[in-house]
């Protein structure tokens, strides 16, 4: 099962220390390589992520893959964070009710039980960890579990810009963006889930896929996870095609026009 195949790491919560120094939060890939897809050219992710904070005013937010806290600065609601290193900066930490900092793996965080003790429910989720599509997977079907139907849940680094971006070993050589393949993702719940409400935003620099219609009580993916992880571990884009996973992925505008489309709520 599922637990067979996380890295075994030392489990523990501690308090975590704010860094101010640090880089931009984000970079643009350099490489040179074919694109598979159309670029994701709509608003900014980070745009988009703070429109669904302005619309669903979620009272609690969870987001996995923290960083120098770019997304997490846009949450205003009790917010729970997991990143086994923080590299917060100071201007990023933000004011809220509540906030949770757990410097762990995801696997650790949700094998620990914490979020349950904190509340019942999960509003808005943002999965920005690891970018292999293994980790994506386990995160989200955690993630799910918190949640109730009426939760959003935002997965990040869906569209490759490159395909070396898309490789599962980061050669920061040859591209300065890496999205992994956590395209698989998308493949595997649209095949896998389709009671879910999956689509993915154009925004740049690499898409953002935006889930509803969430079912907690679903095992669905976690019973199938070892076939699937064995399935798609070796699949390349060319193995599965480009024009197949472009069809599949169907940007949609994101734009404040059409909002609406993505979370049924007025922009």
């Amino acid at each position: 099962m599922m637990s067979r195949l996380r890295n075994k790491v030392k489990s523990g919560l501690k308090a975590v220390k704010t860094r101010p120094e640090g880089g931009p939060a984000m970079t643009v890939s350099t490489a040179s390589d074919q694109s598979p897809f159309p670029k994701a050219e709509g608003q900014p992710y980070l745009r988009f992520l703070k429109n669904l904070h302005l619309h669903l005013q979620p009272d609690w937010y969870l987001e996995v893959g923290t960083a120098q806290g770019a997304s997490l600065k846009l949450s205003t609601s009790n917010t729970i964070a997991v990143d086994p290193r923080f590299q917060i900066l100071q201007d990023n930490l933000g004011k809220r009710p509540e906030t949770h900092l757990f410097e762990m793996t995801s696997d650790d965080f949700f094998a620990s039980g914490r979020a349950g003790q904190l509340t019942d429910r999960v509003d808005l989720a943002f999965l920005d960890g690891m970018h292999l599509f293994e980790y994506l997977l386990r995160d989200f079907i955690n993630a799910e579990k918190l949640c109730a139907r009426d939760s959003v849940i935002v997965l990040h680094d869906l569209v490759p810009p490159t395909y070396v971006a898309a490789e599962r070993d980061w050669d920061k050589a040859r591209t300065k963006l890496w999205t992994g393949d956590v395209w698989k993702v998308a493949v595997i719940l649209k095949e896998t889930r389709p009671d879910l409400d999956f689509r993915v935003a154009n925004c740049r620099p690499t898409g953002l896929g935006v889930i509803t219609r969430l079912d907690p009580s679903s095992t669905v993916l976690e019973e199938k996870y070892d076939d699937l992880v064995a399935r798609f571990m070796d699949m390349s884009i060319d193995d599965y095609g480009a024009d197949r996973l472009r069809d599949l992925l169907n940007m949609q505008r994101a734009n404040s026009r059409h909002f609406h489309d993505f979370v049924g709520v007025p922009a």
